[in-house]
């Protein structure tokens, strides 16, 4: 007697079907033929941001060596949150992945109805960047590093302000970390941009701002405003000659970064596809290069790296959020 799949129960074929999924060789078959349809790869940010920069930089990459259409998609609004929310909810095949980025991590500390979360609806694939800000003051400021900017808002407390896009962005979180590490008194002047911050730097209607490295790089070198510190722990790369904040101030440590996550859920043979593509476009020495250029630091490795960044952003902005809930008399 001949049997055909026509002749199974719905059982039967759905025990094949597990029994086909748990075989090695047809995962290794299916890792092989991914990507076998264009990627669309979400940005939450407008283009020409940093954070589209990256993306296109290395989502161009991925269609050259893959012959797939890799289409960068900017899903803006709600400080990226809409973006995130998009991937969180897609199919967990591989075919669309975010861009990544502190902001992230941090949105949902500071604003209402974010419905995912980062550790349970997304998989990690590759911590790609990481992009330091830098602390700027205004050139007609009589000081010329941290140690010497902090004496001042010592002597004078309240004196000085800061310049932040709003709260949870990377230059409100850096002035927090400021405050609570050397103790001094700062006025928060929130602003609707990055350019009007800059601006008002430039002026001198503000004393303090941390915009990220690429984009206040032209003003440095142009002698429009100072540059007194890098954000991270380390001095950059990409501008030795600038100090690091942890030099004046022990802990100091912020970094914005970028990397790449998918649904969770997304098979694991994808993932490590994925992450194996993205830390060989890393390694190309032209591809490094042009991240340095943007102000970034190239990291790369692991899966669990980007778990890693993103569990220190997590914790470091929590207590941000304490200090301010404490200050604010909220509980």
């Amino acid at each position: 007697m001949t049997f055909s799949m026509h002749q199974a129960s719905a059982p039967v074929i759905a025990a094949l079907a597990a029994i086909l999924a748990l075989n090695p060789c047809a995962r290794a078959a299916h890792a092989q033929a991914y990507p076998s349809k264009p990627i669309r790869y979400v940005v939450g940010f407008t283009s020409g941001t940093a954070t589209d920069l990256v993306a296109r930089l290395v989502g161009q990459r991925l269609s050259e060596r893959w012959s797939q259409q890799v289409v960068v998609d900017n899903r803006v609004g709600a400080s990226g949150t809409i973006g995130a929310t998009l991937v969180a909810r897609s199919a967990p095949d591989g075919y669309t992945l975010y861009m990544a980025s502190s902001t992230m991590v941090v949105s949902p500390y500071f604003m209402n109805g974010v419905s995912y979360d980062v550790f349970k609806d997304f998989s990690p694939v590759v911590l790609m960047v990481g992009l330091p800000m830098v602390l700027i003051v205004p050139s007609q400021l009589p000081v010329n590093s941290v140690s010497e900017l902090i004496a001042l808002a010592k002597a004078k407390p309240g004196l000085l302000n800061y310049a932040d896009t709003g709260r949870g962005t990377s230059s409100h979180i850096s002035a927090e970390l400021l405050s609570a590490l050397s103790g001094v008194v700062l006025t928060e002047v929130s602003f609707k941009s990055t350019v009007d911050a800059l601006s008002a730097v430039v002026r001198g209607d503000v004393a303090i701002y941390y915009p990220n490295l690429a984009g206040a790089m032209p003003l440095i070198k142009q002698g429009r405003v100072k540059a007194l510190a890098i954000t991270t722990a380390k001095r950059s790369s990409a501008t030795p000659e600038i100090a690091s904040m942890a030099e004046s101030v022990p802990g100091f440590d912020a970094m914005s970064f970028y990397g790449i996550v998918v649904p969770a859920g997304t098979p694991k043979d994808v993932v490590k596809k994925l992450n194996a593509e993205v830390n060989s476009i890393l390694a190309e020495p032209d591809m490094r290069k042009r991240l340095l250029d943007v102000g970034g630091d190239v990291v790369g490795g692991a899966p669990e790296v980007l778990t890693a960044r993103m569990k220190a952003e997590r914790d470091q902005v929590s207590q941000v959020v304490k200090r301010i809930q404490a200050r604010e008399g909220k509980k």
